[in-house]
C-alpha cells in the first residue's frame, strides 16, 4: 500500500517554484522596460546636443563664412556633439551640408542638413 505523507510537499513546492518563476519573469520586462524610459531621456539630450552642433555650424558659416567647418565639444550637462561641414558638390545640395552627432551616456542621435 502506498502512503500518501509527504505530498502535500511536493505540491507546495511546485507551486512556490510556479510562483518564482512567474515573478522573476516579470521583474526581467519592468527592468526592461525601466532601462528604455532612462534610454529615451538620454536619447533627447543627444538629440539637443546634435542640434547645439547644427546651430554652431551655422553660426560659424554665418559668421566666418567658413565652409569647411568641424568642431567637437562636451557641454555643461556631459552631453557631446561632432558636427562637420562640407561643400554642396559632396553631398548633393545647393551650397553645403552639415553632419551633427550628438551622445549623451552612450546614447548617440545625428542630424544631417543641406542648403
Amino acid at each position: 500500500m502506498f502512503s500518501t505523507k509527504g505530498t502535500i510537499l511536493y505540491f507546495a513546492i511546485l507551486i512556490l517554484s510556479v510562483i518564482f518563476t512567474i515573478a522573476m519573469s516579470l521583474s526581467l520586462i519592468i527592468f526592461g522596460q525601466l532601462k528604455m524610459q532612462r534610454e529615451i531621456g538620454y536619447s533627447v539630450i543627444a538629440l539637443c546636443a546634435a542640434d547645439t552642433g547644427v546651430e554652431r555650424a551655422l553660426y560659424a558659416i554665418y559668421k566666418d563664412g567658413n565652409l569647411s567647418f568641424s568642431a567637437s565639444t562636451t557641454l555643461e550637462n556631459g552631453a557631446s556633439y561632432t558636427v562637420q561641414v562640407s561643400d554642396g558638390a559632396s553631398c548633393g545640395a545647393a551650397f553645403f551640408c552639415i553632419k551633427s552627432l550628438g551622445n549623451f551616456k552612450g546614447v548617440a542621435r545625428a542630424i544631417d542638413a543641406s542648403f
